[in-house]
């Protein structure tokens, strides 16, 4: 089956993944243009309310102060936070065609999760954004300065559409991605058969094939972030810089070798990529000590981080797991293109029925 015609049939497969598709589009194209928006007015806040805005510094307290030039801060950081979401969309639309293309269900319960996920992160964001508002509010009561808080305000208001929308959206998206896996779980099983070994060794694969794909946002967006506002910012010491760089620079190629060391049971190059992700967790625990370190008490940021590291680990342990399933019968059902039709030609391949469908094939 030729590549784009599985993509629209597996799309058009019933009613259900058409919805779940759609669903995703929409909350994608909604979000990104409410965070995009919002960036813009938390970046003007900074610019035109907040370091264009000139008065006596005597007037202010060393609390006002303080709190000032925090929030000049931690607006500068939440642009960061609102391009970070923005990117999670478009990698969340993303995975949302690939669960549906190559019929993963774990993958669909993790977006269904993640999704909720960012709902509570859409209400914490909105009591954040009140947060400075009544900050800067307050100072210019108690001063009577006029620092302008249009910008924020409007931000702020965004914020709470941001949080319904986003609210709606993992509801609907959630009873679609439950009707969406009951309709895999009998297609995979069609797929694969009654054998439970099988059955077993591909949940195992599934999950594996998912952290690698959580990694590609999560392990390379920290990897890139923290490049562009730390590292190459402040003068770390330059091993650190240079070693940053160079597992950035690996991570997307190592992931996709991880897949392919899976897919045809190399035991050696499955052990090369577990010593890359040790490496990645080496890094992330650098950066978790820098972060600390300087005060940095950026909740959002270091959660993250956290996210990276426990995710490296749980992706080392999910590809020893693999290891040992190497040998037991597996590797026809999880090929790719013309691999696929190679092993399924094998005798001692097991056949459900006269039209065989190969797992994640392309």
């Amino acid at each position: 089956m030729a590549f784009r015609e599985k993509i629209i049939s597996r799309i058009n497969q019933s009613r259900w993944t058409k919805y779940y598709i759609i669903s995703a589009c929409l909350q994608g194209i909604t979000i990104v243009i409410l965070q995009a928006t919002i960036a813009y007015f938390n970046t003007a806040q900074v610019n035109k309310g907040l370091e264009a805005y000139v008065f006596d510094i005597e007037q202010l307290s060393k609390g006002e102060i303080d709190e000032f030039q925090y929030a000049i801060d931690r607006l500068t950081r939440i642009k960061w936070e609102n391009i970070a979401f923005i990117g999670f969309q478009f990698w969340f639309v993303g995975m949302s065609f690939d669960a549906t293309i190559y019929q993963n269900s774990a993958e669909v319960i993790a977006l269904a999760i993640m999704n909720l996920a960012c709902s509570v992160l859409g209400a914490l964001e909105v009591i954040d954004g009140k947060r400075w508002l009544n900050i800067l509010t307050e100072i210019n009561r108690r001063n009577g300065l006029s620092i302008p808080t249009s910008y924020i305000q409007t931000a702020f208001y965004l914020e709470i559409v941001l949080s319904i929308c986003v609210g709606f959206f993992s509801i609907i998206f959630a009873y679609l991605s439950y009707a969406v896996v009951r309709e895999l779980g009998w297609v995979i099983y069609k797929k694969i058969g009654a054998d439970l070994s099988i059955q077993k060794m591909y949940r195992v694969f599934q999950l594996y094939v998912l952290a690698l794909k959580i990694d590609i946002f999560i392990e390379f967006l920290v990897s890139c972030f923290y490049l562009i506002q730390f590292a190459l910012k402040n003068s770390f010491k330059p091993w650190k810089t240079y070693v940053f760089v160079i597992i950035t620079l690996l991570m997307l190629p190592m992931l996709y070798f991880g897949r392919t060391a899976v897919a045809c049971e190399s035991t050696f190059r499955m052990i090369v990529f577990i010593l890359f992700q040790m490496l990645v967790v080496f890094q992330l625990v650098l950066i978790v000590i820098e972060s600390m370190s300087e005060d940095n008490y950026w909740y959002t940021w270091i959660c993250f981080v956290v996210m990276g590291l426990i995710l490296a680990i749980a992706t080392s342990s999910l590809a020893i797991v693999c290891i040992t399933n190497f040998g037991k019968g597996l590797q026809p059902y999880i090929q790719r293109g013309s691999e696929n039709k190679q092993l399924m030609s094998r005798p001692d391949v097991k056949r459900n029925d006269p039209e065989h469908w190969i797992i994640d094939e392309d």
